[in-house]
C-alpha cells in the first residue's frame, strides 16, 4: 500500500520496501529514512527529503527538494538538492544541484543532465565517477573522474583533474585542466576562457571569437593532426606562456596566438590569423593572408608561408622558412632569417637592421635587400632575382645559370659571383665590390664595378659604368666587353685586357696611388698592332707609380715615347704604337722592360706636367722624346722589381 505523508506532516525513520510506495505531498517533509531495494518514493514539488538513503535498486524521484547528508545507491532523478549528496554506485538524472548544495559522485556513481546553480553550489566527480550533461551557472565542478557534455555558463568554473570532453565554455565561464586533467573537443565561446595549468592537457579545443585560451607554465594544447586541431576563430585568442607548448592549433582569419618568451608552439596553421611569437614557434604554415610576427626573443623554424601570408621577423630568429606562391618574408629592426627558401611567386626582403643569410631563391622567387638590410650568401637559382637597393646590402651572392641579380641606386653587393648563364646588373648609384664574373655570364655595369685585390671579370660586359681596380692584386678582363662603354679606373694594382675589346669602347683612367703601383696590364689579344692604335683611350696617365706594361710587345733597348697631341707614341725596334690619351700628362714617359721581356711605359713626374683636352689637336706641341736609358733613377730592373710586387710575376 502507499504510504503518504500530508502537507504539514514530519515522517521519519521509513524504510520504504517493496509494495509500499512513498508519496510526499508539497508542504510534506520525509526524514531520517531508507528507500530499500525495490522501494520507490516520490517528492512532490514542495515537499522535503531530509538525510535520506536510497539502497542499490532503490529508486527517489520526483520535483522536491533533498537536504542535510543523501546517500544514493541506487537511481534518483528530478529532484533539487540543496545540502549534501554522495552518489556511490547509484545514478543522479535530471537533478538540480542549487543554494549552496553539494553533490558528490563517488567511484561507481554517475550522473546525468545535472544543473548546478547559485553561489558555493558545487558538483564534485571522485575517480570513478561519471558526470554527462552538467550545466554550471554561477557554480563549480571538480572533476577526479570524467565528465562529458558539460555546459560552463557565467560564474561557472570546472576544475579539471581527469578527463572532459565535448565542454562547452559560454561567456563568463571557465575551465581550467589542472594536473593530469586531459580537455578534449572543447569549444570556447565568445568571453569564455579555457586555461591549461602545469601538467594539464588539452586537444581539439576550438576557441570561437572572443574565446580565449591560455596556457600555463607547464601546460600541454596537443592535437594530433593539423586537420583534425584545434581552431581558433575569429575574435579568438590562444596565448601559450612561458613553458606552455601547443601543437597543430589552426588560427583563421580575425584570430590570434600569442607565444609569450619560454612558450612552444608546433605545426601551427595560420589561415588568415596572426601569430606573435616571443617564444618559439617550429613548422607554422602561414596562408590566406595570415601573419606570422617574430619579435626580440623569439624563433621559428620552418616556416611555410604561401598564398597572401607572411612572416615578418622584427628582433626575432627565423629558420629554414620555405616561401611559395603568394608569400612573403620581410626581416627588420634586428630580425635575422636564414637558409630561406623562395619559389614561384614568393618574395623575402630584408629592410632596416635585419639581416638574411643563405637564402636560394628558386625559379619566380625574389629578394628585396634595401634601407640598411643585410643579405649574405644567397644563392640565385633559374628564373630566381635579387634586388639591391637604398642603402641594401648583400654578401657573397651567388647567382646560378638563368638568376638575375640588379644592384639598383644606394645598393651594395659584396663579393658577388655570377656564374655561367647568370647574370648582374648595376644601375646608376648601384656599387659591386670584388665582384667574380664567370665565362658565360653577364655584367651589365652602369654604376660603380669595384675591385680591391684580385679578381675576375670572364664574361660578357655591358653598360656604360666604370670598372675600378684598387687594390695590390690582378684584375683579369677576359670576357667579351665589345659592347661596354664604360671606362676602367686603377687606383692600385693592375687591371688585366687579356681578351681582344676587353673593354670594348670605353676609357681607362689612372688615379694616382697612395703607395704600390698602378698598372694596366695589355695581353698579346689587345695590344695594338705595329702602327696601328689602342681601342681605348687612356686619361690621366702622369704619376709616379702608374704603369702601361704591354706583355707581348718585346722590350728592345732604345725604344721610346712621345707625346703628340693628344697621342702617345711609342716606338720600339722600328715598330710604332699609338694610344688615345686625355687629361694630364707627365713631363716624360721612359720606356723600360717589364722584367718579363715586355715592354713598360712609365711617366716622368715634373712639375710642369701639362693637361690635354681629351683628344686634343693633332698639332699639339710635342714632347721631348726620352730613351729607355734615362733617367739613371728609373732602371729597367727597377720597374721589373716594382712590376713584380703589383702582381706580374
Amino acid at each position: 500500500m502507499t504510504i503518504t505523508v500530508s502537507s504539514g506532516v514530519t515522517s521519519s525513520g521509513l524504510s520504504i520496501s517493496a509494495g509500499d510506495p512513498l508519496v510526499v505531498l508539497s508542504g510534506g517533509t520525509v526524514e531520517d529514512s531508507s528507500i530499500l531495494s525495490g522501494g520507490s518514493a516520490t517528492l512532490s514539488s514542495g515537499a522535503v527529503g531530509e538525510s535520506l538513503a536510497v539502497s542499490s535498486g532503490g529508486l527517489l524521484r520526483g520535483a522536491g527538494v533533498l537536504s542535510g547528508d543523501f546517500y544514493d545507491m541506487g537511481s534518483v532523478s528530478g529532484v533539487t538538492i540543496v545540502e549534501n549528496a554522495n552518489v556511490s554506485s547509484g545514478t543522479v538524472t535530471d537533478v538540480t544541484v542549487d543554494d549552496g548544495g553539494q553533490l558528490h559522485l563517488l567511484a561507481g556513481g554517475s550522473a546525468s543532465n545535472v544543473t548546478v546553480s547559485g553561489g558555493d553550489s558545487a558538483l564534485t566527480v571522485i575517480a570513478g565517477g561519471v558526470a554527462s550533461g552538467t550545466v554550471l551557472s554561477d557554480a563549480s565542478l571538480t572533476d577526479y573522474g570524467s565528465t562529458t557534455g558539460t555546459q560552463i555558463e557565467s560564474g561557472g568554473y570546472e576544475y579539471l583533474h581527469a578527463v572532459a570532453s565535448g565542454t562547452t565554455v559560454l561567456s563568463g565561464g571557465t575551465q581550467e585542466a589542472e594536473a593530469r586533467g586531459f580537455a578534449y573537443g572543447t569549444t570556447v565561446l565568445s568571453g569564455g576562457v579555457q586555461y591549461i595549468g602545469t601538467f594539464g592537457l588539452a586537444s581539439g579545443t576550438t576557441i570561437s571569437s572572443g574565446g580565449e585560451e591560455q596556457i600555463e607554465s607547464g601546460g600541454l594544447s596537443y592535437l594530433d593532426d593539423v586537420t583534425s586541431g584545434g581552431i581558433v576563430l575569429s575574435g579568438g585568442l590562444e596565448q601559450v606562456l612561458s613553458s606552455g607548448n601547443v601543437t597543430g592549433t589552426t588560427v583563421y582569419g580575425g584570430g590570434a596566438v600569442y607565444v609569450r618568451s619560454g612558450g612552444v608552439v608546433s605545426a601551427t596553421r595560420l589561415s588568415g590569423g596572426k601569430a606573435d611569437i616571443y617564444g618559439a614557434a617550429d613548422g607554422t604554415t602561414v596562408s590566406s593572408g595570415g601573419v606570422a610576427y617574430v619579435f626580440a626573443g623569439g624563433a621559428a623554424n620552418g616556416t611555410i608561408v604561401s598564398d597572401g601570408g607572411q612572416e615578418i621577423v622584427r628582433a626575432g630568429a627565423a629558420s629554414g622558412t620555405t616561401v611559395s606562391a603568394g608569400g612573403a618574408e620581410y626581416v627588420s629592426s634586428g630580425g635575422a632569417a636564414s637558409a630561406t627558401t623562395v619559389s614561384s611567386g614568393g618574395a623575402d626582403a630584408v629592410l632596416a637592421a635585419g639581416t638574411l643569410s643563405g637564402t636560394v631563391l628558386s625559379a619566380g622567387g625574389r629578394e628585396d635587400v634595401e634601407s640598411g638590410g643585410v643579405a649574405s650568401a644567397t644563392t640565385v637559382l633559374s628564373g630566381g632575382t635579387q634586388y639591391v637597393l637604398n642603402s641594401g646590402t648583400t654578401s657573397a651572392t651567388t647567382v646560378d645559370s638563368g638568376g638575375v641579380a640588379y644592384v639598383l641606386s644606394g645598393g651594395d653587393a659584396v663579393s658577388a659571383t655570377v656564374s655561367s648563364g647568370g647574370k648582374i646588373a648595376v644601375s646608376s648609384g648601384g656599387t659591386a665590390n670584388s665582384l667574380t664574373l664567370s665565362s658565360g655570364g653577364q655584367l651589365t655595369d652602369n654604376g660603380q664595378v669595384a675591385i680591391s685585390g684580385a679578381g675576375m671579370l670572364a664574361g660578357v660586359l655591358l653598360g656604360s659604368g666604370t670598372i675600378a681596380e684598387t687594390g695590390g692584386g690582378d684584375l683579369v678582363l677576359s670576357g667579351d666587353g665589345a659592347k661596354f662603354a664604360g671606362g676602367a679606373v686603377i687606383s692600385g694594382g693592375t687591371a688585366e685586357l687579356g681578351v681582344s675589346k676587353a673593354l670594348g669602347s670605353g676609357f681607362v683612367e689612372f688615379v694616382e696611388p697612395s703607395t704600390g703601383s698602378a698598372v694596366l696590364q695589355i695581353d698579346a689579344a689587345d695590344a695594338p698592332a705595329a702602327g696601328g692604335t689602342f681601342a681605348n683611350v687612356i686619361s690621366n696617365f702622369n704619376a709616379a707609380g702608374e704603369d702601361i706594361d704591354l706583355k707581348s710587345i718585346a722590350f728592345i733597348s732604345g725604344a721610346s715615347a712621345t707625346v703628340v697631341g693628344s697621342t702617345l707614341a711609342l716606338t720600339d725596334g722600328g715598330h710604332t704604337y699609338t694610344f688615345d690619351i686625355a687629361g694630364t700628362t707627365a713631363g716624360a714617359y721612359p720606356v723600360l722592360s717589364d722584367g718579363h721581356g715586355g715592354t713598360l711605359i712609365d711617366p716622368e713626374v715634373t712639375r710642369f706636367a701639362h693637361t690635354l683636352a681629351a683628344f686634343a689637336p693633332s698639332d699639339a706641341a710635342k714632347t721631348a722624346l726620352v730613351s729607355s736609358t734615362s733617367p739613371i733613377d728609373q732602371t729597367p730592373f727597377a720597374h721589373a722589381t716594382a712590376s713584380a710586387s703589383a702582381g706580374h710575376l
